[in-house]
């Protein structure tokens, strides 16, 4: 099937803004039928024209809170999953120039993208390559810190499970998850669709860590500007893997 589904969207070069522009109730009906394979295919197929919409880095709010909760554990090795261009990793190189920085990205033109800026821009530390967020090929607490940003409200019901399991197996110190949460109880903690998947973190991560481990927390009041439903389901959730000393 996702081999069909792939073939049929190689008709439509934009898919990604063709997606957005769908009615709810359809996007909702696709996410259901095809669950995570179709906004993997949609992903990474993106024109890298989509990734440079976002490319003023420095004045993006919710970017800038990332990098003070990340900066909170003194990290020397970090990785994001779902990096894009590199944004958020370009805002913590300049924090922490002496760290290793690594990416990862199901879209190849925006991993190639990417590394041309960083060169670009002088600096070393940070390397973006093509993967997928629940095949990780890092050895177990390869990094400090491993962290999302509204990567897994695209991660469905299918596969929620097996890529928390790899983050949380790659990570040392902690795992810092800027996603949509379900602050109201709910029958299904892997996940509720509501435009994208908002999911009981709390829930969800305790099958892998123990519940004292796991801080939800909303985002503070205009880190996502105008998004009505970052504004009801915004949340950091944090892990923490390694206690602070």
């Amino acid at each position: 099937m996702k081999q069909s589904l792939k073939r049929f969207l190689k008709h439509f070069p934009d898919t990604y803004r063709l997606y957005g522009k769908i009615p709810p109730s359809l996007r909702f009906y696709l996410e259901r039928l095809f669950s995570t394979r179709l906004n993997e295919i949609i992903w990474a197929t993106r024109p890298i024209s989509a990734g440079k919409d976002y490319q003023k880095a420095e004045d993006d709010p919710h970017r800038k809170f990332l990098v003070e909760k990340i900066s909170n554990f003194s990290p020397t090795c970090i990785l994001e999953i779902g990096c894009g261009t590199g944004l958020n990793l370009y805002l913590v190189s300049k924090r922490f120039p002496d760290a290793e920085l690594k990416g990862i990205d199901i879209n190849p033109n925006s991993v190639e993208y990417g590394n041309a800026w960083f060169k670009q821009e002088g600096i070393s530390n940070v390397k973006l390559s093509v993967g997928k967020a629940d095949e990780l090929e890092f050895k177990d607490k390869s990094f400090d810190v491993v962290f999302t940003d509204a990567v897994l409200i695209y991660i469905g019901p299918d596969k929620i499970k097996k890529l928390v399991k790899e983050m949380i197996r790659v990570a040392k110190k902690v795992l810092i998850l800027n996603e949509w949460h379900c602050f109201e109880p709910t029958s299904n903690p892997l996940g509720v669709y509501v435009g994208h998947w908002a999911r009981d973190y709390k829930t969800l991560l305790k099958e892998f860590v123990p519940e004292e481990k796991i801080n939800v927390a909303r985002i503070p009041e205009g880190t996502f500007n105008k998004d009505e439903n970052w504004h009801k389901y915004g949340a950091v959730v944090e892990v923490l893997i390694k206690e602070i000393k």
